[in-house]
């Protein structure tokens, strides 16, 4: 009977937090163990750490005795889950894992996993076209909602999971709606969606559900009413007309015709036969599979075999071997085999395990990429890896799918990507991973070279040579290739498109060399690749075989053909055929349009390739190379939303052909695609260990830490500004330019200072402002002065800090720089703010703007909105307030940057509050929406004054 205890637990959270055993409660003890509890469900099946639990059971009060608290909670969570478990036994449900704990819960166990189980069955059930069965299915999911949830939970935590549990409910009673409303049962669904829309009036999907009710119940006046309210509420609360779909729905009504969506939004039903069934769509992100596969026959029946095994899912391979051996062609050609078995589709991922240009996809980052392929809005994603990864397998709790890993680097990373028991997993890696062998009961599959009659019918194949042909010579390149795929293919590359070259003239060039070029090798020793590149790259047209040995000196992971025209100093056309020619050679792959990138063994050899140049030609191909970067850097940097300094970039070779920027988007999109490439180049530029170092570098190393630092700061990535920064500052101290030395000083200040530093801030802001004193640069000294003053602040010296604006204000006029001037303004207006002059902060802000206007700077101005608005709320002048904070979001919307917009729906949501208005909540979620997605530690606040929002509300109920 103990076994079967396990199985007869129910656990409950859509409603007052309970565990029953076969139908009885079961005590679960005090009010902080029922936290544990909530913590562990809601993270069910994936380790939790210790400090996790504590920061969500107490939040900022944590006590000195936490650590054991939380033992002593566990302690007694595994007593009353497991009653009849002998004292020294260990436990089943509650295990202890690392410096954690592991909650294990059977799939239906959980209401909420229940619940999540029954929309996606109604999913598939309306793509099928069966509209009745997916709303009687939604109708017993909601059902399951017994009351607010997570019920007798308190704290932080408990708050935040509250209010996306809830939110998450109102979606699917809209979705109830929508396929009730399909049906033609709108006329009973008026008082639902009455009710619906008063409890939240800011949902226009909810007031346009109503419209269409009323419209099938034939009350158009009152549909035209409901339209008129919600167009009132969404102007009132939130500044913004109603959206599209809304509007969409008032013109079919006043036009007299049809509010339904159109045909191609919702399924349709007929009249008088069901409607043939419609494929859900599925993701299919499987990349190209490999045209033949030959020579891993037994590999591919041991995995047919581990299939045929494990027919109810669950199977997780590993698939091992070392570098160029042919993991990821044998992975995706067995996945493409079987993909028909896992008909909810693939997801595929590449973790960039062994890749020496571009860092490992962290397990968070491949969650967020997961949850939006799976339809999940990024403003909707978990912060933490425990909860992406608890909702990722919740989504795929009943989908039978096909998960490829591709080039992972430990076993770590991998256990929050593991879905739910119903999937296949296929990993690949260089290493064995025996930790997930071991512990999650993966199946190894490992892969060596090919056997010489196997690279034979591959060189064969490949090259378009009959097998019985030259026999003698393909079994020789064969044992000069080792075995080794990529180099078989690359050679096999060079016969195919060279078909009047036979093979044994092939076999004695590499013969004649072999001994030569081997010993030049590869860093790892793969001395038969050398040898199959080297006669791979003599077969291309001359400009890509030199372009393949400058792609070496390219740092970071992708090419464009303008990066690529830069270094070979032809134009982008030229670039571009020298490009496909390398991919038609297997030498390069074309990734993401225009992108090309390299196999980690050719990218060593194009590194060994640029060895071999002359130095001459090395230092003037990487000087292109860095003017190319720093000068779309600038031109990206100047179409940003945010005033920046006046350092002029001169360059010694301009590009004449990069990407088209012309907005702001376009700017934003091309720096974010290209960060890795400007990372690379940014720390090559400082890296004057070079062998043909050019001291001009320098100035590249600190003027693209200056291009960089208004995209760094708009994205709030402070951390690798900073680390950007400090190399540039190095630099600037090499070069011993004063402006060099000024610009990086002050931007590192800054970046300090969003890192919350100050001590080190306060530092280097005064340093910079001595520089300029130093040179008696007065528009420098005005923005050193406006810095120096803020950080002061910081630490509570307001007179000094006063002293500090009102001198810049004065140094700024005699600069005739406007922009400093109205950034001191700003500040000395948000200081008499904190420091009780409240009465006289509006005006300095309201100088502040106008400066701000005057010079287009729209985030500056927007910003300034924002604390006028928090000024005037000050003095309860609540009208003027949201006014102002409107403006704020009005401006950062125009200027495209979601910071500034957080930082407005923030303000918009503070004065409603204030108000006690409708409204507050919604803001505070679009803030926190954006904050999250921005990794933004001003999320953490955004999250605080919501909690707190709906404990006042639930209190004053």
């Amino acid at each position: 009977m103990a076994q079967d205890i396990p199985e007869s637990l129910r656990f409950e959270v859509l409603g007052l937090l309970r565990v029953l055993r076969t139908g009885h409660e079961v005590d679960l003890g005090a009010a902080k163990q029922r936290a544990v509890l909530a913590v562990l469900l809601l993270n069910r099946n994936i380790p939790v750490t210790r400090d996790h639990i504590i920061n969500a059971v107490w939040g900022d009060a944590v006590p000195s005795s936490a650590v054991n608290l939380v033992q002593t909670y566990v302690a007694g969570l595994r007593r009353a889950l497991e009653p009849r478990r002998a004292r020294r036994a260990p436990a089943e449900l509650l295990t202890s894992v690392g410096d954690g704990y592991l909650l294990r819960v059977e799939r239906d166990a959980l209401d909420l996993d229940v619940f999540e189980t029954g929309v996606t069955t109604a999913t598939r059930l309306r793509a099928a076209g069966d509209l009745a069965g997916a709303a009687r299915v939604l109708e017993d999911g909601l059902a399951l909602w017994r009351a607010e949830p997570l019920g007798g939970v308190a704290g932080l935590f408990a708050e935040v999971e509250r209010g996306r549990l809830v939110e998450r409910r109102f979606a699917v009673l809209e979705e109830r709606a929508e396929l009730r409303l399909s049906l033609g049962q709108g006329a009973d669904l008026v008082g639902q969606l009455t009710s619906l829309v008063g409890d939240q009036p800011l949902r226009e999907r909810a007031h346009g559900l109503l419209m269409r009710a009323l419209c099938q119940a034939d009350r158009q006046a009152e549909a035209l009413a409901v339209y008129r309210e919600a167009r009132r509420v969404l102007i009132d609360e939130l500044g913004v007309e109603p959206g599209p779909e809304l509007r969409r729905v008032q013109m079919a009504v006043l036009a007299g015709e049809d509010p339904e969506p159109s045909r191609q939004d919702a399924p349709v039903v007929a009249a008088a036969a069901p409607p043939a069934p419609v494929r859900p769509t599925v993701p299919a992100q499987l990349p190209r599979a490999p045209v033949a596969l030959i020579g891993r026959d037994a590999e591919l029946r041991r995995m047919d075999e581990l299939l045929a095994a494990d027919p109810d899912g669950g199977l997780l391979l590993v698939v091992s071997g070392p570098a160029g051996v042919g993991k990821t062609a044998l992975a995706l050609h067995w996945a493409h085999r079987v993909r028909d078995d896992f008909p909810d589709g693939q997801l595929y991922v590449d973790l960039h395990g062994y890749d020496p240009n571009q860092d490992p996809l962290d397990a968070g980052e491949v969650l967020n990429r997961f949850l939006r392929t799976l339809g999940v809005q990024p403003g909707d994603a978990p912060v933490t890896v425990e909860e992406r990864s608890a909702l990722f397998r919740t989504l795929v709790a009943d989908r039978r799918m096909l998960v490829m890993l591709d080039n992972v680097l430990g076993s770590t990373e991998l256990l929050p990507l593991l879905p739910g028991s119903s999937s296949c997993v296929v990993v690949t890696s260089r290493r064995r991973l025996v930790g997930l062998v071991a512990h999650a009961e993966a199946r190894l599959v490992e892969l060596d070279m090919l056997t010489v009659d196997a690279a034979v019918e591959v060189l064969g194949r490949v090259a378009g040579r009959g097998p019985s042909t030259e026999v003698d010579a393909l079994r020789r390149l064969a044992e000069l290739c080792d075995g080794l795929p990529l180099a078989l293919r690359i050679a096999a590359a060079r016969l195919a498109v060279s078909p009047t070259l036979r093979v044994a003239d092939f076999v004695a060039e590499l013969d004649d060399e072999h001994g030569r070029l081997a010993a030049l090798g590869l860093e790892d020793g793969e001395g038969p690749v050398r040898v199959a590149l080297d006669a791979s790259r003599r077969a291309l047209p001359p400009l890509a075989a030199r372009l393949l040995a400058l792609l070496g000196l390219h740092p970071g992971p992708h090419v464009t053909k303008f990066v690529a025209a830069a270094l070979a100093r032809v134009d982008a056309g030229q670039a571009q055929r020298a490009l496909d020619a390398l991919a038609a050679a297997n030498l390069l792959s074309a990734g993401e349009p225009g992108r090309y990138g390299a196999h980690d063994l050719v990218r060593v050899y194009t590194r060994t390739l640029a060895g071999e140049l002359l130095a001459d030609e090395r230092r003037e191909a990487v000087g292109r190379m860095l003017d190319y970067y720093l000068h779309c850097a600038d031109l990206a940097d100047g179409l940003l939303p945010i005033g920046r300094g006046s350092v002029r970039i001169e360059l010694r070779h301009r590009p004449t052909e990069v990407p088209s920027l012309t907005d702001a988007t376009e700017a934003l999109t091309w720096l974010e695609t290209e960060e890795a490439n400007l990372l690379a180049v940014a720390d090559l530029a400082a890296a004057s260990s070079e062998p043909v170092f050019d001291r001009e570098w320098l100035v590249h190393a600190w003027q693209l830490a200056y291009t960089l630092s208004r995209f760094f700061w708009l994205r709030t990535d402070h951390e690798t500004w900073l680390r950007v920064t400090e190399s540039g500052l190095r630099a600037a101290a090499e070069l011993g330019e004063s402006k060099a030395k000024f610009v990086m000083l002050f931007n590192l200040g800054t970046a300090l200072l969003r890192l919350r530093r100050q001590d080190e801030a306060l530092q280097r802001h005064q340093e910079a402002l001595d520089v300029a004193r130093a040179a008696g640069d007065l528009d420098q000294q005005a923005r050193a002065l406006t810095t120096v003053a803020d950080t002061l602040q910081d630490f509570k010296r307001m007179d000094e800090s006063e002293a500090h604006y009102r001198e810049a204000i004065e140094v700024s006029r005699a600069a005739g720089s406007r922009w400093t001037e109205a950034n001191a303004h700003h500040n000395l207006g948000l200081l008499l703010l904190v420091t009780g002059r409240g009465t006289e902060a509006p005006t300095w802000l309201r100088a502040a703007l106008g400066m701000y206007r005057e010079v287009g700077e729209q985030c500056g101005e927007s910003i300034c909105h924002s604390d006028l608005s928090a000024a005037l709320l000050a003095q309860d002048r609540f009208e003027e307030a949201a006014a102002s904070a409107r403006s704020a979001l009005s401006l950062a919307t125009e200027a495209a940057s979601p910071y500034h917009q957080a930082l407005a729906h923030d303000q918009l949501a503070t004065v409603f509050d204030r108000q006690g208005a409708a409204g507050a909540v919604s803001h505070w979620q679009r803030a926190l929406a954006l904050f999250t997605d921005l990794d933004a530690p001003e999320a953490d606040q955004v999250r605080a004054r919501l909690a707190r929002t709906r404990t006042t509300s639930h209190t004053a109920v």
